[in-house]
């Protein structure tokens, strides 16, 4: 089984309801799965920050939700997460697709890629790498339990041995 329709498993059993995209080749299966599962609400957004202002809508209007961004959309987001998300203590989760790490072909994704578990640890979100598909379950339900029980965002990192990263084309 690919790791796919595990993870949307896992947002479905935690209770997510919103998903806040910006389209990604390495999340694509995950998207496509989540788009034709009628129990969640699918938003699009042209930059990552967008997202994160529409799940504080969500959570503000009783809904849970995920952002699913790439490891280089997180640059977008560093005002938002910090002014807004984890200063008013809005949960969320984010599923961050791992760039500039193993196997990277494109030298402009290895700056952020390598400073993105320091960013988030600085902004006061913690973060979980998730390498392993046998890790979906219990590390998606944890990250899930934690920030909707301590009302803090956090960020599941999906690495290139999960996802199996870009290729170049």
């Amino acid at each position: 089984m690919s790791w796919e329709p595990q993870v949307v498993a896992a947002l479905k059993a935690g209770g997510i309801e919103m998903v806040a995209y910006v389209p990604d080749e390495m999340t694509g299966g995950v998207l496509r799965l989540l788009e034709a599962d009628p129990a969640f609400t699918m938003v699009p957004v042209t930059r990552e920050e967008e997202g994160v202002a529409v799940l504080a809508g969500g959570y503000l209007g009783g809904r849970r939700g995920v952002l699913i961004l790439q490891g280089s959309g997180l640059g977008n987001s560093i005002n938002v997460l910090a002014s807004l998300v984890v200063a008013s203590q809005i949960p969320m989760l984010l599923l961050i697709s791992e760039r500039g790490r193993l196997g990277e072909f494109n030298p402009v994704q290895v700056p952020l890629g390598r400073a993105t578990p320091r960013i988030l640890e600085a902004l006061g979100i913690q973060s979980f790498a998730l390498e392993d598909q046998d890790d979906i379950e219990r590390t998606l339900g944890g990250a899930l339990g934690l920030a909707f029980g301590t009302s803090m965002p956090v960020a599941i990192l999906l690495t290139t041995t999960l996802t199996g990263g870009k290729k170049p084309r």
